[in-house]
């Protein structure tokens, strides 16, 4: 059953029925075709039939219907850039369409001078389709080229599909250390995804999105490592390796790090562009790498006093501002500031005392070069801080005022346990709010220096925030004794209730919306540069 095209001849009727087949396929209207014979024909301008729009289109039902009606060789047409329908199939995703086709035809995967299928599901990533064609095709991609099984290869690391690439991987060995056509192998992927390898630094993030892929990343890397440790004299090799190295410190990729250091301990004086591999932690703010200097002793003093090409020491590079990415990770401006702060006495505390003094090529030291990129931020964090205290201030002042009148006490004398509970909740708010008002008066009052950011505004923020929240929670206790005396005989007392809980829900969503900055607060301030268990 021969395919016909639709040229740029056809009439106008030709092309409705064009049209009319194109949209029953995206639509997987099967009961609009009439002609069967018409559905074998290229319907659009790219070459494709009604079988590659289905496909797209994932119209399984469709598909199936169209099958029937097909012989094996009509499964093999391809559009004008050698694509077959199956190559579609595997964009979607669809394993069902995909062994459907596969029953018509099994020779499909392995024609079509366009994409491979196999290479489509691996580079979208879909695990299951690229799992299915490579169980159906795995012969035959053994006699593709070097180079087109290193595309493949890389493209299903990079897609995440390690149960792929391992089987590969176990096919041929060689694939350990090939590239593709921009130089890359299986571990320079490897080094920039951070998220396969989560098992020694966060084993709570382990947990939580299981083992199974961490494991199969784990063993892919130890076995394309295995392919340089047979080979460790090769100049060539010891070069990929170290690229590799500043691949994973670029991204942060703490645990693959690890692993390579233990591969070779030498790797811990590799430098690029004079920069060490702490030097570049610094610079892109990694503090777990960072940490690592804790473990090597004085191996490591001798490392981080390296001096760049422009006189700049790694205290240099703790001045210098961290990547924006790094500081939208923390809310608000002043807790910018006082991580930025921490990270440069961090670094302060290992370095030595010349090089804390010493001067760039532009003439800076680092404290000076420190205030002159920190500035702006210092600004920003100084106009966050007081936003943030005259806004709690207002809360504050009106919760004093609410609770600081008596006469609702003398209303409540019938029932003393009420009086106490009112009493004591009344007194609470009053208390915590008037000691937040002193908190955030004092935060209005600083003078806002560098070292302020540090522990003094941060550890007023949070004694205010949380006298706040204590004061929020204290007169809602002492309004639901008040309520409850003026209505508790009351009939409809039920229903007056849900009212009345609705509306004291607004407060509470307010305590919680600023429960995470008060966490935020907690963690900037006692819980950055803890130490760690070892690594190495």
């Amino acid at each position: 059953m021969a395919t016909k095209d639709f040229n740029s001849n056809d009439d106008e009727a030709v092309s409705i029925e064009r049209g009319r087949l194109y949209r029953a396929a995206l639509n997987g209207d099967w009961k609009s075709i009439k002609d069967i014979q018409k559905i074998q024909r290229k319907i659009t301008k790219k070459g494709e039939t009604t079988l590659h729009i289905a496909a797209a289109a994932n119209q399984e039902e469709f598909v199936r219907n169209l099958l029937k009606t097909m012989i094996k060789d009509n499964l093999t047409a391809e559009n004008t850039v050698g694509n077959t329908a199956l190559t579609y199939a595997a964009a979607t995703g669809n394993v069902n369409i995909a062994m459907a086709m596969l029953e018509k035809n099994h020779q499909l995967p392995n024609l079509g001078s366009g994409i491979k299928p196999l290479y489509m599901a691996a580079s979208l990533g879909h695990g299951q389709m690229a799992n299915y064609l490579y169980s159906q095709t795995k012969e035959r991609v053994r006699e593709w080229d070097d180079k087109e099984q290193a595309k493949l290869f890389i493209a299903c690391v990079r897609g995440g599909l390690y149960g792929v690439a391992l089987q590969m991987l176990e096919d041929n060995s060689n694939l350990a250390a090939a590239g593709n056509s921009d130089g890359e192998t299986a571990l320079h992927v490897l080094a920039r995804n951070p998220s396969a390898f989560v098992s020694e630094i966060r084993p709570r993030l382990k947990l939580k999105l299981g083992n199974s892929k961490q494991s199969q990343a784990n063993k892919l890397f130890e076995k394309c490592l295995q392919a340089y440790r047979d080979d460790v004299e090769n100049l060539n090799e010891i070069s990929v390796i170290s690229h590799v190295l500043f691949d994973a410190v670029e991204v942060g990729n703490t645990e693959f790090l690890v692993k390579l250091i233990r591969f070779d301990f030498d790797l811990l004086w590799k430098t690029r562009n004079s920069k060490s591999i702490f030097h570049i932690a610094v610079e892109k703010r990694h503090e777990s790498i960072f940490n690592i200097l804790n473990e090597i002793g004085s191996i490591g003093d001798l490392i981080i006093d390296r001096i760049e090409e422009d006189g700049s020491n790694i205290l240099h590079l703790a001045a210098g501002l961290a990547p924006q990415e790094k500081l939208n990770a923390i809310s608000g401006a002043a807790f910018q500031m006082q991580r930025e702060i921490l990270w440069f006495k961090e670094v302060e505390k290992v370095v030595s005392p010349t090089l804390k003094e010493m001067k760039n090529n532009k003439g800076d030291t680092p404290y000076v070069l420190f205030a002159k990129n920190h500035e702006e931020l210092r600004k920003e964090g100084e106009k966050w801080m007081r936003n943030t205290a005259e806004y709690s201030m207002v809360v504050a002042i009106l919760i004093g005022l609410i609770m600081f009148p008596r006469e609702k006490a003398d209303g409540l004398k019938d029932s003393p346990n009420l009086v106490r509970v009112f009493s004591v909740s009344s007194a609470i708010a009053l208390f915590c709010s008037s000691t937040s008002l002193v908190m955030f008066l004092s935060i209005l009052t600083s003078r806002y220096s560098y070292n302020d950011f540090l522990v003094w505004l941060p550890v007023r923020l949070m004694i205010g925030v949380a006298s706040l929240f204590i004061s929020i929670a204290a007169m809602m206790v002492a309004f639901s004794a008040s309520f409850w005396s003026d209505n508790h005989n009351h009939q409809e007392l039920p229903l007056i209730l849900v009212v009345i809980g609705l509306f004291a829900c607004v407060p509470i969503i307010c305590v919680l919306l600023k429960y995470r900055l008060f966490v935020d607060i907690v963690r900037s301030t006692f819980f950055r540069f803890r130490k760690r268990r070892r690594l190495l």
